[in-house]
């Protein structure tokens, strides 16, 4: 039985590196009609790339849809909006396609999967003592809290480079760059896995110890969903000049997740060359904090200077950044910087608390399906 769960918005897709997608026009559809539609591949972290009639789309929803899937749609509605509702899913295999990539949930993309596995195996190997445990594992747990936040501690200003490092996401330019030194440097490959998270989860699967205990199937879905970040990435940096990183953020009870959009993309402010070195760099960042409520923070900084807009959920949450600008500009400041605008506005909590900087990266065209599933 399907259950009322979410609508998702289609659009005309860039994202595909086999065949290019047609983008003239979503499919002429008519009214009551039934249509099918076939899974292409997942992107994460609330995008699936679809096909129906003919035309690859870009499907956005809250639940994962696997390659492979074949899904009948009902048209409920033309306009304003062209509207279909979800009738019948069936799982089917895509030839051609494989599992390149695999849906997945945004809660943690893609670190939870290994967070789930590397937090109950510390527990129960705790009593035994680490000088029992296999190596590999208490090298992950060890890595991902080196690249995680703890925000009861002063942040390491060159945290950022350390997380990129350590995370997995340039594993396979770590390994290019090696063999590109030659045989002599063949002995620095267990080297260059101690530091980074891909490197040691894909060594974890032919470590006969590290396998006993790990779950063969959770860490092929880590892999799994980190390329599906690195594929957005890759297409996201030459389409737009875009980056989306996923930042755990380690509490005393568990982990959160932050989400980091970098926009390398921007003209200067006299509009000239992007290639300018002095072009304008944009960031957001998205936080869901415990007391705090959703946080979104967009910057810009052309040169030197700094405009800062905080999005919160709640007047007493904007109270205490209003309270607390001074001291933001004095930090920034000890940076070099300096601060031109600082804002902070409300926003509708539930609208907020759903925000995808990913939906930057997979940029909507003007036409746009909604699908009740």
């Amino acid at each position: 039985m399907l259950h009322n769960l979410d609508y998702i918005v289609l659009s005309p897709s860039k994202l595909d590196p086999g065949k290019k997608a047609d983008n003239r026009a979503i499919p002429l559809l008519k009214r009551h009609e039934v249509v099918e539609g076939r899974i292409i591949k997942s992107i994460p972290p609330y995008h699936s790339l679809l096909l129906i009639k003919g035309k690859q789309l870009v499907a956005r929803t809250r639940v994962p849809l696997r390659p492979g899937d074949v899904v009948f749609f009902k048209v409920e509605q033309l306009a304003p909006e062209c509207i279909l509702k979800l009738v019948e899913l069936r799982h089917e295999s895509l030839a051609g396609v494989g599992d390149l990539l695999k849906g997945s949930a945004f809660q943690g993309f893609p670190y939870n999967a290994l967070i789930d596995i590397l937090s109950v195996l510390t527990v129960s190997l705790k009593d035994s003592g680490p000088e029992k445990s296999p190596h590999i594992l208490m090298r992950m747990w060890a890595l991902l809290g080196r690249i995680s936040l703890h925000p009861d501690k002063a942040l390491d200003p060159g945290f950022l480079k350390s997380f990129i490092d350590g995370s997995g996401m340039i594993w396979e330019h770590k390994l290019k760059s090696l063999l590109l030194l030659g045989l002599e440097s063949r002995n620095q490959g267990a080297a260059l896995t101690e530091h980074d998270l891909k490197g040691l989860a894909l060594r974890s699967l032919a470590d006969a110890g590290a396998i006993k205990l790990l779950s063969g199937k959770g860490v092929g879905r880590f892999i799994d969903a980190l390329e599906q970040l690195q594929l957005l990435n890759l297409s996201g940096l030459e389409e737009k000049g875009k980056l989306l990183f996923v930042i755990p953020m380690q509490w005393d009870d568990g982990f959160s997740f932050a989400q980091l959009l970098i926009d390398i993309s921007g003209r200067r402010e006299d509009g000239e060359d992007k290639k300018d070195q002095n072009r304008v760099v944009n960031l957001s960042l998205f936080l869901d904090m415990s007391s705090l409520g959703p946080v979104l923070v967009d910057a810009s900084v052309f040169q030197q200077v700094i405009k800062i807009g905080f999005c919160v959920c709640n007047e007493k949450t904007q109270s205490l950044f209003n309270n607390h600008t001074g001291h933001l500009v004095k930090q920034i400041e000890r940076h070099g910087f300096s601060v031109q605008q600082i804002k902070c506005r409300l926003e509708e909590r539930g609208h907020l608390a759903e925000t995808s900087l990913v939906d930057a990266i997979l940029d909507p065209e003007e036409h746009y399906i909604s699908i009740v599933i």
